[in-house]
C-alpha cells in the first residue's frame, strides 16, 4: 500500500522530530544541571575560603599579640635594669645622673642622623638603579628592533 497523502512521511518526520527534541532536552537538563553543580562547588569554595581567612586573622592576631606582649616584657626589662643602673649610679656617683640622660639624648640623636643619611645614601642608590634599568631597557630595545 503505498502512503497517497504522506501520513508514513509525516509519522516519521514527527517521530524524528520529537526523538531530536528528546536528545535536545537530555542535553540542556545536562548542561543545566552542570551549570547548578559548578555554582554549587563555587559556593562551597568561597565558603571553605571564608573560613580559611578568618582562622588566617585569628592567627595574625594571635601572633600579632604575642609579639606586643614580648615587646612589652623586653622593654619591662629594659626599664628595670635601667633603674637599676640608676640607682646604682646614684649610689657611687651622686646627683650626677643628668649628666648621663644628657649623653643618652646626644647618642640617641646621633643615631638618627647616621639613620638619615643611609635612608638618604640608600634612595639614592634606587634612584641610581632606576635609571640604569631604564637605559638596559632602551639598549635591548635598540638591539631587538632597531631604528625601525
Amino acid at each position: 500500500m503505498s502512503d497517497q497523502f504522506g501520513f508514513l512521511e509525516g509519522a516519521k518526520s514527527l517521530s524524528s522530530s520529537l526523538n531530536a527534541s528528546r536528545d535536545v532536552s537530555k542535553e540542556l537538563t545536562k548542561s543545566i544541571s552542570d551549570t547548578q553543580k559548578e555554582a554549587t562547588d563555587l559556593a562551597v569554595q568561597r565558603n571553605l575560603d571564608r573560613r580559611r581567612e578568618l582562622k588566617e586573622n585569628e592567627i595574625r592576631k594571635e601572633l600579632f599579640l604575642k609579639k606586643v606582649l614580648m615587646q612589652w616584657e623586653h622593654e619591662e626589662q629594659v626599664r628595670r635594669e635601667e633603674a637599676k643602673i640608676r640607682a646604682d649610679f646614684l649610689k657611687k656617683y651622686g646627683k650626677r645622673w643628668a649628666e648621663v640622660e644628657t649623653l643618652k639624648a646626644k647618642l640617641e640623636k646621633q643615631e638618627k642622623e647616621l639613620q638619615k643619611e643611609f635612608n638618604k645614601d640608600l634612595r639614592k642608590a634606587q634612584v641610581a638603579q632606576f635609571w640604569c634599568f631604564v637605559v638596559a631597557g632602551y639598549i635591548a630595545y635598540y638591539l631587538v628592533w632597531g631604528s625601525k
